[in-house]
């Protein structure tokens, strides 16, 4: 089992300790190595049941931790009531599954709070590449959403996430991952290799406990 600090990359070349991101199409998995599947909404436009069925089958697999990245997002992708037909099929999977949510959410917090109380889930939900406010991120932690935060961040609302909501990625970036650490490990007075520690600790017992 690898020890997970980076919980979300498109990188598959990138350190073994990721979580990376992938669609059914192209899920081909390297040995010891994790992933997470999911329909970007960027994708949303012409998807058949065959690909939702792919996803289904797929996200069984004991290399796939998570279901995702998978969401909603206002300004790319079809229309807002494909994207929450293809999303709402993703929490679904997530909840019979047991797997984590990873979620993209470009201009469309209310709607994916509006789904969440809906279907009140059981599984975690993580939006990622959070750069948003901390007003907004308050709502989202409120309700129990966690936060993802990569290169690029707000610095006031990582400052205002609870290290056990926080988490931690790459996403595209070619930055080392030890050098965001270091980032966001400095505005909760912490030393990098303190907050790696924590969300290893954290990671193993959320993406190992299905």
């Amino acid at each position: 089992m690898s020890l997970i600090c980076d919980i979300h990359t498109h990188r598959g070349d990138i350190h073994a300790n990721a979580i990376i991101t992938t669609t059914p199409q192209s899920f081909n998995p390297m040995e010891c190595r994790l992933y997470s599947v999911g329909i970007h909404p960027w994708d949303s436009n012409n998807i058949s049941d065959n690909t939702i069925n792919l996803l289904k089958d797929i996200s069984t697999h004991q290399q796939v931790v998570a279901i995702g990245e998978c969401g909603i997002d206002r300004l790319r992708g079809a229309c807002i009531d494909i994207q929450k037909d293809i999303f709402e099929q993703h929490i679904l999977l997530s909840e019979q599954l047991h797997k984590p949510l990873i979620i993209h959410a470009v201009k469309s917090v209310d709607i994916i709070l509006s789904l969440y109380n809906q279907y009140k889930p059981t599984q975690s939900w993580i939006v990622h590449g959070y750069r948003g406010n901390k007003t907004t991120a308050k709502q989202l932690l409120d309700r129990g959403i966690e936060l993802s935060f990569g290169e690029k961040f707000n610095e006031e609302t990582v400052a205002s996430t609870p290290l056990d909501r926080l988490w931690i990625e790459s996403d595209e970036s070619t930055t080392d991952i030890k050098e965001i650490y270091s980032k966001i490990a400095l505005i909760h007075g912490l030393r990098g290799e303190e907050l790696l520690q924590i969300i290893t600790r954290r990671a193993e017992k959320l993406f190992f406990s299905y």
